[in-house]
């Protein structure tokens, strides 16, 4: 089965080199995309160094629009998305990811951060359905038009999907993986600021589609 790596970036320049060359080295994929949401550093331009298909969104869209826009521009049967924050990814991680589906042992799986850092493994712990690895069938997603507006909200979105679709839903451990955090990319207030703009993202896609708690996590148990 053939296999694409969907990475959306909003100024990610920092890391998202090292995410694309481990990803390259996996040899797992037979298509790579980034999708620059309307970045405003050179994140395009660490992309295009590495060799591989960048589309760059003249503005910021959203999360869940800039992944629409790479699943719309890949052919493979199966798709993977990688944040391009990660620190400390390994082709491990890539192939725990992607084999539950090529293997038909599962229709989606999400990667749980394990060992990483204790702030970014605590806030996976208490949400694991807002993680951003992920690995599922193209066409359970081809035409879903819902990841387009939901922002941050865009993992939730994808839960939500599995959830209507009762798909099978596989958990991976990602040892020692962790990402950079918001306050760590733009500074303490800036961070902060945005990190709550996230949350209200999240929190109005919640309200939106009359989402709990209790159902979104029972996908993770």
């Amino acid at each position: 089965m053939n296999v694409a790596l969907i990475i959306p970036a909003y100024n990610e320049a920092e890391t998202i080199q090292d995410v694309i060359n481990i990803a390259k080295k996996s040899k797992q994929f037979t298509e790579i995309v980034v999708v620059s949401d309307g970045s405003t550093d050179n994140t395009v331009e660490k992309s295009l160094e590495c060799n591989v298909k960048t589309i760059a969104l003249p503005i910021n869209s959203g999360k869940g629009a800039a992944m629409k826009v790479g699943v719309d521009n890949v052919e493979s049967e199966v798709i993977a998305f990688l944040d391009a924050d990660l620190v400390n990814i390994r082709v491990g991680h890539i192939e725990d990811l992607i084999e539950p589906i090529k293997r038909n042992e599962a229709d989606m799986t999400c990667g749980i951060f394990k060992a990483g850092r204790g702030y970014t493994d605590f806030a996976q712990k208490v949400t694991p359905w807002l993680t951003g690895q992920r690995a599922l069938k193209k066409e359970i997603v081809t035409n879903y038009q819902d990841l387009t507006d939901s922002k941050f909200g865009a993992e939730l979105s994808l839960t939500k999907l599995a959830i209507e679709q009762e798909l099978r839903v596989k958990k991976v451990v990602l040892e020692e993986l962790t990402h950079r955090m918001k306050e760590e990319k733009m500074g303490i207030i800036k961070g902060f600021w945005a990190r709550m703009r996230m949350y209200w993202q999240v929190f109005s896609y919640f309200r939106k589609n009359n989402l709990s708690y209790s159902t979104v996590s029972s996908l993770m148990d």
